[in-house]
C-alpha cells in the first residue's frame, strides 16, 4: 500500500461526515462549517464581504460552494490525518508488530479531546445556535457535545479502520 494512512483517514472522515449529517438532521446541531462561518464572518469588513459575494456569484452560490467545499475539505483533512497517524504509529515498529497499542489508543483519543477543547473555546459564541429551536444555553451544550461525538467517531473510526486493514494485510 503506497499511502497506508489514506484509506483509514478517508473511512474515518466518511464515518464522521455521516454522523455529522445525522446530528444536523435529527437534533439540529449546526455543521462545523456553519459554526466557523457564524463565528468568523462578523469579523470580515462589509466591503470585503460584498466583494467576496461578487467573486462567488452571489450569497446563495457562495454558501453552496462553502457548504460542499467543507465536505471535500473534511475528507482531505481525514486523509492527511490518517497519513500522519500511520506515520507516527509506524515509527520504530516492525512490520509484524500489533496494529494498535494501548498508548496509540490513548494518544489518539487524547488528541481528539484536545482538539475538541480548543474548538469549543474558539467557537463558543457560535455554539448557541440550533436548527431544532433549542434555547441558546441548551443549544451550546448540545453543539459542544456534538463536536465531541464527531471527534470521537473520527478517532474510533481511524483506529478501527487502521487495525482492520493491518489485520487484513497480515493474513
Amino acid at each position: 500500500m503506497k499511502r497506508p494512512g489514506a484509506l483509514p483517514g478517508l473511512l474515518a472522515a466518511l464515518a464522521t461526515t455521516l454522523v455529522m449529517l445525522l446530528l444536523r438532521v435529527v437534533l439540529g446541531v449546526p455543521l462545523p462549517f456553519e459554526l466557523v462561518s457564524d463565528r468568523f464572518l462578523p469579523f470580515v469588513p462589509v466591503e470585503g464581504f460584498v466583494t467576496g459575494l461578487g467573486v462567488f456569484g452571489g450569497a446563495l452560490l457562495a454558501k453552496q460552494i462553502g457548504f460542499y467545499g467543507s465536505f471535500l475539505g473534511q475528507l482531505l483533512i481525514g486523509v492527511a490525518l490518517g497519513g500522519l497517524f500511520v506515520r507516527l504509529l509506524s515509527r520504530g515498529r516492525g512490520a509484524g508488530a500489533a496494529p494498535l497499542t494501548r498508548r496509540a489508543i490513548v494518544v489518539t483519543f487524547g488528541a481528539a479531546a484536545a482538539v475538541w477543547l480548543v474548538t469549543v473555546v474558539v467557537l463558543w459564541p457560535a455554539l448557541r445556535s440550533n436548527y431544532g429551536g433549542l434555547p441558546p444555553e441548551r443549544a451550546a451544550l448540545l453543539s459542544a457535545a456534538g463536536l465531541l461525538v464527531l471527534l470521537g467517531v473520527f478517532a474510533a473510526s481511524l483506529l478501527g479502520a487502521y487495525a482492520a486493514l493491518r489485520e487484513r494485510e497480515r493474513s
